[in-house]
């Protein structure tokens, strides 16, 4: 038998039966199943951003008391005031 005799295989798809090339396997249930294993988990719903704790990014753009009181000293340092004279 050559291999212009034989027949070759066929795959039912949703589109219908398509013809495979000489050498292709059918897609099988199991390769479908690894694929959908293989492939990243993804949420169901749509997720709520984590604003709290080491999340938040609004407390991040919050001024440091630290920091702040480092840079009254430094300003007052540089221009001091003239002293009061009492009248």
């Amino acid at each position: 038998m050559s291999a212009r005799d034989e027949k070759p295989e066929t795959e039912a798809t949703d589109a219908g039966t398509q013809t495979l090339m000489r050498g292709v396997a059918p897609i099988t249930l199991r390769d479908r199943l690894t694929v959908l294993a293989a492939a990243p988990l993804a949420p169901r719903a749509a997720q709520k951003r984590c604003d709290m704790g080491l999340f938040d990014l609004e407390s991040r753009r919050q001024i440091e008391l630290v920091d702040e009181l480092r840079r009254i000293t430094r300003e007052a340092a540089r221009n001091p005031e003239p002293p009061a004279t009492g009248e």
